[in-house]
């Protein structure tokens, strides 16, 4: 069994037991040593191994892995609270998304250490990019921004079927912020929150990955207000203040 450590692109952790293997081209006998090797640790010495699979139950929600190969712990050092990166490329080959230059990160130093088989997992919505985008298949490439990083990215094909936009949402083909004052109940995953709206009536909203740190020590029933915008059909906060 492999330790999973999560992290959202801040600082946020959890770890969680998961399974995985490991496949590499190699001789007969190169493939008898890492059979045995992978019984006893399912460790085969190596490298830092990126991997980008989607959610089951997501639309457009994504999991970018480092997975440490090696039979050594490994560091991984950030200089801000951003843990990853991604652009999505059309179909012409122009970068037509970058997350990293839409978005502001806390300048801080953070260490990260992976034991050997242990791996690192993080969380890409591709909505916010996406929601600006025409129909289309876009390329999703992700890679680590740590400094120790050797060209650990992975990519994946997206297909978009364009934005939901209606009179309640958009204006002029574009997302429409609206705003609002809620109460804060907890969070209901990585990238959902509980609140009770002005009707006193329980709603769950989807967090951006800007505003992802303002709620780690948000606490349960403070009165917050937020903008937001719809996206398929769910609301994704965009900014917070706590009153």
């Amino acid at each position: 069994m492999k330790k999973i450590v999560k992290v959202l692109s801040t600082a946020v952790i959890a770890i969680a037991l998961a399974g995985c293997g490991t496949a590499a081209n190699t001789t007969e006998n190169e493939d008898a040593n890492t059979g045995s090797e992978n019984e006893n640790n399912g460790i085969v010495a190596g490298s830092i191994v990126p991997a980008l699979t989607k959610e089951v139950n997501g639309n457009h929600q994504y999991i970018f892995q480092l997975k440490n190969d090696k039979t050594e712990d490994v560091t991984l050092s950030m200089n801000s609270s951003m843990f990853f990166d991604y652009q999505l490329i059309d179909s012409e080959g122009t970068v037509v998304y970058q997350d990293s230059k839409n978005k502001m990160y806390t300048q801080m130093l953070q260490e990260k250490t992976l034991k050997p088989g242990e791996i690192l997992e993080m969380e890409i919505d591709a909505t916010e990019g996406l929601s600006k985008l025409p129909a289309g298949t876009y390329t999703l490439n992700a890679w680590s921004t740590a400094n120790e990083a050797e060209d650990w990215k992975a990519s994946t094909k997206v297909i978009w079927d364009g934005p939901v936009n209606d009179d309640s949402s958009s204006t002029n083909g574009k997302l429409k912020v609206e705003e609002a004052t809620v109460t804060y109940v907890g969070l209901q995953d990585l990238n959902s929150i509980e609140v009770t709206n002005e009707q006193n009536e329980p709603e769950a909203m989807r967090l951006s990955e800007v505003v992802k740190p303002d709620f780690e020590d948000l606490k349960e029933g403070t009165k917050i207000t937020i903008s937001y915008v719809i996206i398929d059909g769910q609301k994704v906060i965009q900014s917070v203040t706590s009153e």
